[in-house]
């Protein structure tokens, strides 16, 4: 009995260390035509990519090319966040991020998670972000074409008053393709 104890232990180990973020429940990845405009020069379709749950709340990414970049927006009512930049792989020198946004949680509920999502090349299986206790939390990816868009999407939930480090993106090897540090709190 308690060598088989032994081994069920030693099993969950070989799988890695839990995951520190806020799981995304009930993922549509959707690719739906949105009416509007999210980018202020828009060269592609404004579509919604991904629909989640998120701590009991419903979320929202959608994404529109503008000129040589591109606009995401990250919504969860009542609050929405928007950032625009470079798409992956359009900057010179080929970084493996795009762009990336933080989503901080809404003033009416600050014990809400915080958000970090952006894009990636293809080249990236996963993406996680380092916490400060020495944790990782795993980002979701979902696909970009629907918005005429290579590379990937992702979006990570932690805890809120969690301290990320680092922003980190690994090929299927696990090697590590690049790492964005934090600044500040």
């Amino acid at each position: 009995m308690c060598a088989a104890l032994v081994v069920v232990l030693a099993a969950c180990d070989a799988f890695g260390p839990a995951d520190a973020g806020v799981p995304l429940e009930d993922v549509l990845t959707t690719g739906r035509p949105l009416p509007g405009s999210l980018a202020e020069t828009p060269t592609g379709p404004h579509v919604e990519l991904l629909t989640a749950e998120v701590a009991g709340q419903d979320m929202e990414i959608a994404m529109q090319r503008d000129g040589p970049g591109v606009c995401m927006a990250v919504r969860r009512p009542p609050a929405s966040s928007e950032s625009c930049g470079p798409a992956p792989g359009d900057e010179p020198g080929a970084r493996v991020f795009g762009m990336t946004l933080v989503d901080s949680p809404p003033e009416a509920d600050p014990a809400a998670p915080t958000a970090v999502a952006g894009l990636v090349t293809a080249a990236v299986d996963s993406v996680a972000i380092e916490l400060e206790d020495g944790t990782e939390a795993a980002a979701r990816l979902f696909p970009l074409a629907p918005a005429n868009v290579e590379g990937t999407g992702f979006i990570v939930y932690v805890p809120s008053g969690a301290r990320q480090t680092a922003l980190v993106a690994r090929d299927a090897d696990g090697e590590e393709l690049e790492r964005l540090e934090f600044i500040g709190p």
